[in-house]
């Protein structure tokens, strides 16, 4: 089986990023990259990553400038053998070498992983879960992935909406903690009164620069008993992580921002949080991310996966936390936009006891709806190297 080429789709959303009043809920990015890999026997993987989707386009598309170091991936992929992930994706490092190895270049290369590993999926008759090395958990306790409310009031009512649709679990983040970080504790004071003591609660958001802030607003938090606080500080501010991890009680997470087995390293040794948070389209991919759970398994940390677009990330992360020994949650995004909600023929739902199931038919064990793609896609290109 060899690749023979990659087409991507840029998608927009009708809707702006962000809490609009007539929405009933958060709506997120308002673009998105479907990746599609073809081979020569007929077997096409998917992946959307969450990364600028034209940025993305440039990366792997890009002409070769100098071979093998600073070319577009698609020189690195396009006729490989996808079962050989672990080949394509050293050369896919060492074709972006001279481009910026890290940041946007392996979130490109991690499309590409994922929907070679849906590929491997499709062709073996497994699902990616059986693949990975071990399909260990078939339901993940999932928790509602939105963003905070403005007022302690409408706190209570999105924990009222949270709980009536069967979630165990709600993280709430950004919106206006980042505008006034001391906000926060009221509102997470009237979720924690709503959701009563049997609810866990998750806060995210970069709210300051202030390391000493940071350590004072999660003290006052730890009051509320939530689950983890997510990105307090700028995800590079290593020193001020190992700070306040060693400050406080409650578990601090960080790592949806990071690239690489490198970052997620230093994140582990320098910044010493509780929790690793890699997104899978960001990280490097399953081929990569497979690896940070040994990593992050032995250093006596707990890893959960950040899964903020479509029901296709939502899956990858749901087979790496199947994967997992002890996985805890699974990121259920609950925007309110087709990007999120539309782009599968078979969305993933929440079942009566708050746990989303991982797929298990083969590869991904989502399909692409054809025809929400065509009607939001902007731009749509299938990329080879003749």
């Amino acid at each position: 089986m060899k690749i023979t080429d990659i087409e991507l789709s840029i998608l927009e959303s009708p809707y702006h990023y962000g809490m609009s009043s007539e929405a009933t809920d958060s709506r997120g990015p308002q673009y998105a990259l479907i990746v599609k890999v073809h081979t020569d026997e007929g077997i096409t993987g998917i992946a959307d990553c969450d990364s600028h989707p034209h940025i993305m386009k440039a990366f792997i598309d890009a002409p070769s400038y100098i071979h093998a170091f600073a070319e577009g991936l698609k020189y690195a992929v396009i006729g490989e053998n996808p079962f050989e992930y672990d080949k394509i994706w050293t050369k896919m490092y060492q074709s972006s070498f001279y481009q910026g190895r890290r940041g946007a270049a392996i979130h490109a290369m991690s499309a590409i992983d994922i929907a070679i590993w849906d590929i491997i999926g499709k062709a073996t008759g497994q699902s990616v879960s059986v693949m990975l090395g071990g399909r260990n958990h078939e339901k993940i306790l999932a928790y509602a992935s939105t963003l905070f409310r403005n007022t302690p009031q409408e706190m209570k009512e999105a924990v009222q909406k949270y709980r009536g649709l069967g979630y165990k679990a709600v993280k709430f983040g950004w919106g206006i903690v980042t505008e006034n970080p001391l906000q926060i504790v009221s509102l997470v004071e009237a979720a924690r009164l709503e959701a009563g003591p049997d609810m866990d609660i998750m806060v995210d958001g970069m709210w300051t620069s202030d390391v000493k802030l940071a350590i004072q607003l999660v003290k006052e938090l730890e009051h509320y008993k939530v689950f983890f606080v997510e990105e307090p500080l700028k995800s590079d501010n290593l020193a001020g992580y190992k700070k306040l991890a060693n400050a406080v009680n409650a578990r601090i997470a960080c790592g949806e921002q990071l690239a690489g087995l490198y970052e997620y390293k230093q994140l582990l040794e320098e910044g010493d949080v509780d929790i690793i948070q890699p997104d899978i389209s960001r990280a490097g991919g399953l081929t990569e991310v497979r690896k940070l759970v040994t990593m992050v398994e032995q250093s006596g940390k707990l890893l959960i996966p950040h899964a903020w677009t479509s029901d296709i990330l939502t899956a990858a992360s749901l087979h790496l936390n199947s994967y997992q020994k002890n996985p805890v949650f699974q990121e259920f995004c609950t925007n309110d936009t087709p990007l999120s909600r539309e782009l599968v023929t078979n969305p993933l739902q929440l079942d009566s006891e708050g746990y989303v199931h991982v797929p298990s038919t083969p590869g991904l064990g989502v399909e692409l709806n054809e025809e929400v793609i065509r009607r939001y896609a902007i731009d749509t290109l299938v990329v080879n190297t003749l």
